[in-house]
């Protein structure tokens, strides 16, 4: 009974990971470090692993149906699905950021800050955001393209970010009392965020 329950589990698990790498090869996945090409090839990998797993507890003439589809082929590591909308999707965040009133501030405001209160409010981390994408589409880094897919994460970083500058107190009075360390403001945290939108 359990030798025909894991044959079942291996028979799913091998429909699963083909399907799922025709959604990815299609559509692309979600990795904000990785490219679509390396998770494609990582399933590859496991689609070979559940067709072993069939032939170590079945006979050949009992394999399912889904065995005998063919191994997608290995693709460039470098592969990006929808290649051309995440790049006028970034273009679009882009304009986005730099048309954003808060944004634009923050720009403006930089210059006149104490170089403490910009490390401690984190300034340039939320600034960089859109150089970073402006890097990155001129560099053609689909990866970092793909992660401003939601433009309104990192607008809610630079509202957050004007907020707190706005709500400094002159240098002479100055008494700081932040409770949030440039981490808040990491890319990847708020990457993570967008993943699980």
């Amino acid at each position: 009974m359990a030798k025909k329950k894991h044959q079942e589990d291996y028979e799913q698990q091998l429909r699963d990971s083909f399907d799922h790498w025709q959604h990815l090869y299609e559509y692309g996945g979600q990795d904000p470090s990785w490219p679509d090409g390396i998770n494609l090839n990582l399933v590859r990998n496991h689609i070979f692993y559940y067709k072993s797993k069939i032939e170590e507890t079945m006979k050949p003439e009992a394999y399912p149906e889904i065995y005998h589809r063919a191994v997608p082929p290995e693709v460039s590591n470098d592969y990006m699905a929808r290649s051309d909308e995440i790049r006028e999707t970034a273009k679009a965040s882009l304009a986005l950021y730099l048309s954003d009133e808060n944004y634009q501030y923050l720009s403006k405001r930089i210059g006149g800050l104490d170089p403490k209160q910009v490390k401690q409010l984190c300034v340039r981390n939320v600034l960089g955001y859109a150089e970073g994408l402006e890097i990155a589409i001129k560099e053609n880094d689909l990866v970092t393209m793909r992660r401003h897919r939601n433009p309104d994460t990192y607008l809610s970083s630079f509202a957050s970010c004007a907020e707190k500058v706005r709500n400094l107190k002159p240098p002479e009075n100055e008494q700081l009392n932040l409770f949030y360390s440039c981490d808040d403001y990491d890319e990847q945290d708020v990457d993570d965020e967008e993943w699980e939108m």
